[in-house]
């Protein structure tokens, strides 16, 4: 089976990217080379900034009052951190998206509600999405990345033009973002209220 580790990249980068209206900055938290790669494919970036996850508060604290669109987090180490949460949020600006790992909903699913709970406490749009991984060689599983906004909504405000007329997505369509929010009826009953759409 081919590599499909290129899955998780595309839907951390470009669903938040695609849901903001505007985004001119972007702050990246562990994303190395393939988080790179997808935010390539876009001229719309006036700064993108990286950190490293070691020492993150710190590195976050140092960025001073920098104010970002877009936070893509390309780790589940700090998703249910409080102190990491309110540094985060600091840096962003009022309408800004931030993609995450999180937990998976339904084998690690008080995590995944202490994570859900956490930035919900901060942002009114909360919302856990999947991504397709390959794991043993043959087998494909569902993981979960989580989207959380003060503003924008990921399926409503997603922007259309932008998501099916950029160039270079392997996986990554409008389709496939709208979808990637479904989840089923035992999932939205066991989370109701902690899923904030």
């Amino acid at each position: 089976m081919e590599n499909l580790d290129f899955i998780k990249s595309e839907m951390l980068t470009h669903i938040p990217v695609n849901t903001h209206a505007d985004p001119k900055s972007v702050l990246v938290i562990n994303g190395g080379k393939r988080i790179s790669k997808e935010l390539d494919k876009y001229s719309i970036f006036n700064e993108i900034v990286h950190v490293d996850k070691n020492g993150v508060i710190e590195n976050l604290k140092s960025l001073g009052a920098k104010k970002f669109d877009i936070a893509i987090v390309s780790t589940g180490d700090f998703t249910g951190n409080r102190e990491f949460w309110i540094e985060l949020t600091k840096l962003l600006d009022a309408k800004a998206a931030v993609a995450i790992e999180m937990s998976n909903i339904f084998t690690k699913k008080e995590e995944a509600k202490k994570e859900l709970k956490l930035a919900g406490a901060i942002y009114p749009i909360v919302m856990p999405y999947r991504y397709d991984k390959a794991t043993d060689g043959e087998i494909i599983t569902s993981e979960y990345l989580m989207l959380a906004s003060r503003f924008y909504h990921p399926t409503a405000d997603i922007n259309l033009q932008r998501a099916d007329l950029t160039d270079g997505f392997a996986y990554y369509n409008s389709d496939i973002a709208i979808a990637a929010f479904a989840v089923p009826q035992m999932i939205f009953k066991e989370y109701l209220g902690i899923i904030k759409r």
